[in-house]
């Protein structure tokens, strides 16, 4: 006979066994996984009016804690992660979208007209979580991205799928340090490229290390490399007063205004919701 648990003590019990596992956010983490798995808000947890019976529910909620105790991301976990009104599809092919990135959408979006129609290039585009946001926010714009990865690029394909946004973005497979660019004239430039250094990379917690594509976060010259090399390219991406937007690590403001010095403008800094100077703004001197 099959033992049933109330939704309160199957979250008590799961909660309890991620803390004595060393999961900061055991609380948060647990009730993401039974709103998941039981189809219920995170309120009726507490109300606890709910038994749950059927033991392939109690499997898959019992499965999916201890994937997390193992320190697999709560995102790959979930399958989809909430990115600027948009449901990503994350997993091990790119990098999980952060709300660091989310904000440089919102920052990117303020800096353009409610109409705009023109040409954006996200480099690096992962999951396509930035694409994904922008061609929602921009039917009419024609919108690119591309990514050294064919993994990634496959993902992104599948989240445009899921977000209906299909018809206004490519995507192509394209390595900045390698390869010459043959689309031109873009309006926008985005990014969020590898810049941790290697130092930084190996202090990661588990569910980075060991989850997220390192390719996609760490960068020679102490994380420096790609931001500077797609600053120095884009003269060769963007129209005159196109605009840059880039996402950058700590301490690292300085150099890139150093670097974008002589063929960009109206350079400013935006920092995050930490405080920390995070995104970097410029536009090609017309």
């Amino acid at each position: 006979m099959n033992k049933r648990f109330s939704i309160l003590e199957l979250y008590k019990k799961s909660n309890d066994f991620l803390t004595k596992k060393g999961i900061e956010s055991s609380k948060t983490d647990t009730e993401w996984i039974l709103s998941k798995f039981l189809d219920v808000e995170k309120i009726d947890i507490y109300l606890d009016r709910k038994y749950i019976e059927e033991q392939f529910l109690i499997n898959q909620i019992r499965q999916a804690i201890l994937r997390r105790a193992k320190r697999e991301p709560l995102q790959h976990i979930l399958g989809t992660v909430e990115f600027y009104n948009c449901s990503i599809k994350s997993d091990s092919r790119a990098l999980i979208p952060r709300f660091e990135t989310e904000l440089l959408v919102e920052l990117v979006v303020k800096k353009l007209p409610n109409d705009f129609n023109g040409r954006i290039l996200d480099l690096g585009t992962g999951s396509g979580a930035i694409l994904v946001a922008l061609a929602k926010e921009y039917p009419y714009a024609e919108c690119v991205g591309i990514d050294k990865s064919a993994n990634a690029l496959t993902l992104a394909e599948e989240n445009l799928a899921l977000n209906q946004c299909s018809k206004n973005v490519t995507l192509s497979i394209f390595d900045w340090h390698s390869d010459v660019f043959s689309q031109k004239n873009f309006d926008v430039l985005v990014s969020n490229p590898p810049y941790l250094s290697f130092k930084e990379w190996m202090t990661c917690e588990p569910e980075v290390k060991e989850y997220d594509p390192k390719d996609a976060l760490v960068s020679e010259n102490d994380g420096l490399l790609d931001l500077e090399t797609i600053i120095k390219i884009s003269p060769e991406i963007l129209k005159e007063g196109g605009l840059v937007a880039l996402e950058f690590g700590y301490g690292q403001s300085e150099k890139l205004i150093s670097v974008s010095k002589g063929f960009l403008n109206e350079i400013s800094i935006a920092n995050d919701l930490n405080g920390r100077r995070r995104f970097f703004f410029g536009r090609l001197i017309s």
